[in-house]
């Protein structure tokens, strides 16, 4: 249903990129960051996607990239949602370009009279082109899938990048330390009950400071982003596991069966018994 927030990647080839192809179902990943540069290629569908005061929809045969601890959110009304995901070690990359991690790259879908749309175009086939690489597996995949990776790297800090001088530090890089300080927080305590003002002392900021901070930064509440959180958590125990309707509510920090109910529809499009099912029907057919 929904992958870990702070994603662990699995470990880095000695170039540090790790290329890989991925689908979910019912995708709903709250919002979360990773160590590594992340660029994600859509293969098919359409995702919202929530980064830095933005919501964008990022469209088939487009690309988009978060930088390293860039917070960013993920959903899809798309049933089943595919995907090619580069992963980057950029100090282990700065071998090919030092201080790689001073560069801030940013990169999100452009209209076609955009300055840098032929650049974006040709970032767009060339992720095409490494996803074929990946479809073919052949003896020499891994050789074109690195070379083909690096050539995508080197656009993106050639035309996508900005170069801030070390000790630089600017207001959204404080604000997402302190985002990514409240999520740690919340993965670690979900399935307690937490209040507004003990989350809001973990950042020292008021009550009231904190809910408009995390609405302006997040687009959204502060209790929402938490459902969605306890959401997504139980919509994996359902799928990995065979605990009763009601175990699996308790687990993900709910105490009410019918908000749990109204959330989990909301947000997967069906009930909770109605995913396990749908879920049970997909692994026997």
């Amino acid at each position: 249903m929904a992958k870990a927030y702070h994603e662990a990647l699995h470990p880095l080839g000695n170039l540090g990129i790790q290329v890989s192809m991925a689908a979910l179902e019912n995708t709903h990943i709250p919002a979360h960051w990773h160590e590594a540069m992340e660029i994600l290629f859509c293969l098919n569908g359409s995702v919202r996607i929530h980064i830095e005061h933005e919501h964008l929809t990022l469209q088939r045969n487009q690309l988009i990239v978060f930088d390293s601890k860039e917070v960013h959110s993920i959903h899809s009304d798309s049933k089943l949602y595919m995907f090619l995901c580069i992963h980057v070690d950029k100090k282990q990359l700065s071998v090919y370009c030092p201080n790689l991690e001073l560069y801030h790259i940013k990169c999100r879908p452009v209209s076609l009279d955009d300055s840098k749309s032929t650049q974006y175009i040709h970032l767009c086939q060339l992720a095409h082109d490494l996803t074929r690489t990946n479809v073919e597996n052949k003896n020499t995949s891994a050789m074109r899938s690195d070379g083909t990776a690096l050539l995508m790297l080197a656009d993106l800090i050639r035309y996508f990048s900005v170069y801030s001088l070390p000790g630089t530090t600017t207001g959204t890089g404080q604000s997402n330390d302190i985002l990514r300080k409240i999520i740690s927080y919340v993965n670690e305590h979900y399935t307690e009950k937490l209040s507004l003002e003990e989350v809001a002392n973990q950042v020292g900021f008021s009550r009231e400071y904190f809910c408009r901070f995390f609405k302006q930064h997040m687009g959204i509440t502060f209790l929402r982003y938490l459902n969605e959180v306890r959401i997504s958590h139980a919509g994996r125990i359902l799928m990995n596991t065979d605990k009763s309707i009601s175990e699996v509510m308790q687990e993900s920090g709910f105490t009410n069966q019918t908000i749990f109910n109204r959330l989990f529809k909301e947000i997967y499009g069906m009930t909770p018994r109605q995913a396990r099912n749908s879920y049970a029907e997909n692994t026997y057919s």
